[in-house]
């Protein structure tokens, strides 16, 4: 039986307004097992993007735990904290956030760096994956220089560096057009060809997409339904 990767228990999440709190998530449960790419999906404002960030550690839950590869973040000083996410969490974002003042060479070494390897190691594995996803001719170029699907690109190939035990993916074709974001879909699928224990945990509005995982789940009213 395959490792757990991610585990949610009883997670709820609320926004203060004021007075009032307006309850987003109540009470998610959910187990997310190595190898498998799981999609999220569900209505615009449903809660999928806080869902994630609680997730990824961007936001803490008003109350249960996120357990990553058994580890409870949480648990963990700030600074442990930080290094555990760089090291088992990649994030890819629907804007990409890649530094533009950094090459798209630099933007996937940096994310090596911050998890304690070595630039020269770093730059070498960043060389690597940037050739992997099909921009070896096109690394020492800056975000402004690269197209949406170029720049998503190098965003998938940063979010690999670490070789993470959890891989997130936030609307990953949101900003891109119906055929740069299926040239994105093919290279989830061919990267996870190449890498049978690769995670992933991907967030959409758009039920087709859901589809082409190998799982998929709604988030309605602030539950998960499989």
């Amino acid at each position: 039986m395959n490792n757990i990767v991610l585990e949610l228990a009883n997670i709820r999440h609320a926004y203060r307004m004021g007075k009032n709190s307006l309850e987003i998530l109540k009470g998610v449960n959910f187990k997310l097992f190595q190898g498998e790419w799981c999609c999220i999906y569900g209505a615009s404002g449903s809660g999928k993007t806080t869902l994630l960030n609680l997730i990824g550690g961007l936001e803490q839950p008003t109350s249960g735990t996120v357990t990553v590869g058994g580890v409870d973040p949480a648990q963990l000083s700030r600074r442990s904290a930080a290094k555990f996410r760089a090291q088992n969490i990649g994030f890819i974002f629907q804007s990409y956030h890649l530094l533009p003042e950094l090459t798209a060479l630099e933007n996937v070494a940096i994310a090596g760096t911050i998890a304690g390897k070595s630039f020269r190691e770093s730059k070498k594995l960043a060389g690597e994956l940037l050739e992997k996803v099909g921009l070896a001719d096109r690394m020492m170029h800056h975000p402004k220089e690269l197209s949406g699907g170029e720049q998503q690109r190098t965003a998938i190939a940063r979010s690999l560096i670490n070789s993470p035990a959890l891989l997130l993916a936030d609307e990953p074709t949101g900003n891109l057009d119906p055929h740069t974001g299926e040239t994105i879909l093919e290279l989830f699928k061919s990267l996870r060809k190449s890498d049978p224990d690769l995670t992933i945990l991907m967030i959409t509005h758009n039920l087709e997409i859901a589809q082409l995982a190998s799982r998929s789940v709604k988030l309605q009213e602030g539950i998960l339904c499989d």
